[in-house]
Order: structure tokens, then C-alpha cells, then sequence
């Protein structure tokens, strides 16, 4: 064969392959944006010009900026109004090291104007070379973790106070028991005449109710007795709204948005049935006649905590109702014992539905609805032997 025919072979060979190693590269490149783009943390990506190449949907959502509006603009005019991240940038691109701010404060863009705690995590980006090429900028979302330690924080703090409410408990709820002996006996003593008879009506049913105002204290502040096991969250909604209607007749209308694959919590059903009560009870009270109560589930894909058996994940039930609503000065005493809106309210009931959410390792929250209305996120830890693959 000719040499040139013999090198032009060669040359297709080697140009073949060039082109095979580009299409591969290039598969692979677009493999990669995909994994980005389905992260839940925030991602965005910048060249070494501070050019922003790069910004999935998590980031988007945390910012509240538009990808297609910021890709290809300087990073340091989108995140003008977040000067440490701009700074934590900087110092990474500068170093070659990679760079975190563990507990930061993100000022969100747009209508809300929100700031969000989030960890953020800056790393330098290298060609195979070692040439540098860009930053990688990472945000996680630490509300709930957040909210989880403010919640472990108030606990130690209500702990001595726990001890002396029991302990004055327990002394009140003995002499209320004689008080209610010596009450029927004088029931019987004085007859039948319509005043005695109501007198005594009355000592017995305000006895009554001091006794069931101990008994919501002792659960408040006594010690937890959870009895773990398996539950499924969309069971127990359902066995609790079909006591709510037994025990009330009301038919209120539920709407029901549940995830089916959810997987079981691991927590006492009997607390958790109370809770859920609670907080049902309470949403049609205030329900008007041709409202509805939603009932949301869903897997928190975006919250997790580590623990010394790897990451422990979480579902979230929403239940909104479209009452009047909580007025924004309530909002942060709706949880407080004693706090209550109610004429004949002890203020005690959502004090320990957030207890007993504590105690299981979750959290319970509140927010206004829109338009109208309020909603309660339950959320727990689920079963770890029972996660879905």
C-alpha cells in the first residue's frame, strides 16, 4: 500500500476516535448537568471570569432567582444582595481551597425577600490537568435542623419548670379528689330543690374540669412514655377522621393529596393519634360550613439528619384548613402553655401536641395559608428498617 494511502488511514483512524472521545465527553458532560439539575441542595457553577455557567433548580428555589434569567451573568450581580457568599467565592477562587460557611444567613430575591439559614460550601473546580476552571457553590437549606435545636434548646430550659409543674400537679389533684367526695355527699344531703341542685351541678363540673386541667399539665410536663413502633401516617389519618365525625357528627369535607410510597414512621400511635385529633379537631372548629381541610403528604427529599447510623430522613403532613386564620402577633405564642383564643380553651392542647412531636424526634410548625386559612406541618422521622429502596 502507498504511504500516503497508508497514512491516510491512519489519520481518519485518529481523527475517528478524536471524534468518539468528543461525543463521549460530551454525553458525559450532559450527564453530569442532569445529576446537578436533580439535586435538591442548591448548585451553581462559575467560570474563572465570575461568569455564572451554571444554577439548578434547588438554587433557584433558595434564591428565588430565575436560571434563565442569571446564567451568563456576572455572579457578582446575582448575588448582589449576599455579600458572603460573593466573598466565600473569592476567597476559594483566590486559595484553591475549598471554603464553608457552616450557619449563614441567604437574602431570597423576588416578592417574598425571606432570608433562609443555609451551610454553604465553595470548591474549586480543576481540568485533569489540575487548571483551574471555575468555582462550584453548594447551599443546604438548615431550617429544620435549625428548628429541631431550638426545639432541643427549649426543652433543657422548660425542663426545672416541668419538675414544679408535676410536682404542684400531683398536690392538687389529691385534695380536688376529696373536694369531689365531699361534693356528691352534700349533693345527696341537701335534696332535690332546683338552687341546691344546681349549686352542687355546678361544684361538680368545675371540680370536673380542674381535674382534667391536671391531668393535661401531668402530660405536659411529665416524662415521655413513648411506645414505638411501625405506623403508617395515611392509616392513622384515616382511623382518626373517622372518629372525629363519630365523635362530633360533623361531616367536614377532607381533601387528601397523599404520596402512596411513603414509607412508616417509627413512633407511638396512641401520642401521635392525640396529636393528629388535636390539630383536626381544632381545623374544623374553625372551618366555615362550605370550607374544605387538606390533607398533604410528602417526603422531606431536602431535609435530613446524620446520626452515627447514617442519614435519618423525614415525611411532612400538611393539614391546612381556610378559617379566619392566626393573626401574625400570635404566631410565635401559639405553641406557649396557657396561650389560648378560645373562651373556654386551657391553652394546653397544642403545647403538647409540640411535645409530643419533640419527643419523637420532629416538629411540629404553623404558617398563614393563602388566601385564607392556616396550616400545620407535622414532620417525623421515619421507620429506618421500612425505607423504601
Amino acid at each position: 500500500m502507498p504511504k500516503s494511502v497508508a497514512y491516510r488511514g491512519d489519520r481518519c483512524l485518529n481523527i475517528s476516535q478524536m471524534l468518539m472521545r468528543k461525543a463521549a465527553s460530551k454525553f458525559l458532560e450532559a450527564q453530569w448537568w442532569n445529576v446537578l439539575e436533580s439535586i435538591d441542595d442548591g448548585v451553581l457553577v462559575t467560570d474563572t471570569s465570575g461568569q455564572l455557567e451554571f444554577m439548578n433548580e434547588g438554587a433557584a428555589a433558595l434564591t428565588g432567582l430565575s436560571a434563565a434569567m442569571v446564567v451568563g451573568r456576572p455572579v457578582s450581580e446575582v448575588l448582589i444582595a449576599n455579600n458572603w457568599l460573593l466573598e466565600l467565592l473569592q476567597t476559594t477562587a483566590v486559595t484553591g481551597v475549598r471554603n464553608v460557611r457552616a450557619d449563614s444567613m441567604l437574602q431570597q430575591s423576588g416578592t417574598s425577600r425571606r432570608q433562609l439559614p443555609v451551610r454553604a460550601a465553595a470548591t474549586p473546580l480543576v481540568d485533569d490537568r489540575g487548571n483551574a476552571i471555575g468555582t462550584l457553590l453548594t447551599l443546604q437549606d438548615i431550617s429544620y435542623q435549625r428548628e429541631l435545636e431550638s426545639r432541643s434548646r427549649e426543652s433543657d430550659r422548660l425542663a426545672q419548670l416541668e419538675i414544679l409543674v408535676a410536682g404542684l400537679a400531683h398536690e392538687v389533684k389529691n385534695p380536688l379528689s376529696g373536694m369531689r367526695g365531699a361534693a356528691q355527699i352534700l349533693e345527696r344531703a341537701v335534696g332535690d330543690t332546683p338552687r341546691s341542685r344546681e349549686c352542687t351541678d355546678i361544684l361538680l363540673h368545675e371540680i370536673d374540669r380542674l381535674n382534667d386541667l391536671i391531668a393535661q399539665l401531668l402530660d405536659l410536663a411529665g416524662p415521655a412514655r413513648l411506645k414505638r413502633e411501625s405506623v403508617n401516617i395515611h392509616e392513622l389519618l384515616e382511623t382518626v377522621i373517622l372518629t372525629l365525625t363519630a365523635d362530633t357528627g360533623q361531616q367536614a369535607e377532607f381533601m387528601r393529596e397523599f404520596d402512596p410510597s411513603l414509607p412508616p414512621v417509627r413512633g407511638d400511635s396512641g401520642r401521635l393519634t392525640q396529636v393528629v385529633m388535636n390539630l383536626l379537631r381544632n381545623a374544623v372548629e374553625v372551618n366555615p360550613a362550605d370550607g374544605r381541610i387538606l390533607l398533604r403528604t410528602r417526603m422531606e427529599t431536602s431535609y435530613w439528619v446524620g446520626g452515627s447510623e447514617g442519614r435519618d430522613q423525614f415525611l411532612s403532613l400538611d393539614i391546612a384548613d381556610e378559617g379566619p386564620g392566626i393573626p401574625e402577633e400570635n404566631m410565635s405564642r401559639i405553641f406557649n402553655p396557657f396561650f389560648t383564643t378560645k373562651d373556654d380553651g386551657t391553652g394546653l392542647g397544642l403545647a403538647i401536641s409540640q411535645r409530643i412531636i419533640t419527643e419523637h424526634g420532629g416538629v411540629l410548625r404553623v404558617r398563614a395559608a393563602r388566601p385564607r386559612g392556616t396550616v400545620f406541618t407535622l414532620t417525623l422521622p421515619v421507620n429506618r428498617n421500612n425505607q423504601h429502596e
